[in-house]
């Protein structure tokens, strides 16, 4: 039981890191292995342009793809990210809701390798590919 604590805990921690509040990164859990999360682009998200900042959505990714991994590490264990790729594909109007899903594709004993979508209205607005350096946890 202390172990579904301290993932809770873990995972409450992220989301209460001041840019994940400014980004307003909404948890939704993991089914069946994959962490479910949202945000609603606000203007103070948005470009000039009126669309989601690619920097924010980027960030969204990767927590949401951390999330994913979160559970699968040990108690000891904290993963850092020392790569990711985005490919962003359309943009996310201000006042959209955007949902995102990430899932561990291979977790060895130093690395995590995760993919995470993005979609907006069932459309596909954003992918990542996230490589995570499992490392010591202070």
């Amino acid at each position: 039981m202390s172990q579904v604590i301290t993932i809770l805990e873990r995972q409450q921690a992220v989301l209460d890191l001041p840019l994940n509040r400014h980004l307003g990164i909404l948890y939704d859990g993991l089914v069946d292995g994959i962490a479910q999360a949202h945000i609603y682009c606000t203007p103070d998200l948005a470009t000039f342009g009126g669309h989601l900042h690619g920097g924010a959505l980027s960030s969204c990714c990767e927590v949401t793809g951390f999330l994913a991994l979160l559970p699968q590490l040990d108690d000891h264990q904290h993963a850092v990210t020392h790569d990711i790729h985005v490919s962003l594909m359309r943009g996310v109007p201000v006042g959209a809701r955007c949902d995102l899903s990430g899932r561990v594709v291979r977790l060895g004993k130093t690395l995590a390798f995760l993919d995470v979508t993005a979609n907006v209205a069932g459309q596909l607005v954003a992918s990542a590919r996230i490589t995570k350096s499992i490392i010591a946890r202070d």
